[in-house]
């Protein structure tokens, strides 16, 4: 695959109740493969500010990591079967939360590359969520 990529990120999050609700973004970015592991550059923007939030992923195995940077911050940890806390700073203030991973996946496609991620988020003891996300990387035309 090429270093410039269009990624499309799309997620859908169901709380306790069976609320859903699902988000997608599309935006360039960069993809580089280097000793076994993943890594993804792209930036959003939030619809509501303008602002935007730079996102580097490494995936390599089960463990894929997510940094952001901005307008929120923080680094989330996915690992399959095992449970990481984080510190997200929002305008809002510092949310603390617990992912917990069920399901890492990567599929080379003939049109690229499929990341599917499968979790569930928790707040102070509570599941919040259940969230699948699908990142669909392609090579940028």
């Amino acid at each position: 695959m090429t270093r410039d990529i269009k990624i499309t990120v799309k997620g859908v999050q169901w709380d306790d109740t069976g609320n859903r609700d699902s988000t997608e973004i599309t935006a360039s970015g960069e993809y580089y493969f280097r000793n076994g592991s993943h890594y993804i550059f792209y930036e959003e923007t939030d619809g509501d500010s303008g602002e935007r939030v730079k996102n580097s992923l490494k995936l390599k195995g089960n463990l894929l990591e997510l940094n952001k940077k901005g307008m929120v911050n923080g680094r989330m940890v996915f690992e399959t079967g095992k449970r990481h806390v984080t510190d997200y700073a929002t305008p809002y203030g510092i949310l603390r939360m617990e992912t917990e991973t069920s399901r890492i996946g990567l599929s080379e496609e003939a049109e690229g590359i499929r990341i599917t991620l499968e979790y569930e988020l928790w707040m102070e003891q509570t599941r919040i969520s259940v969230c699948e996300l699908t990142m669909k990387l392609e090579c940028a035309k």
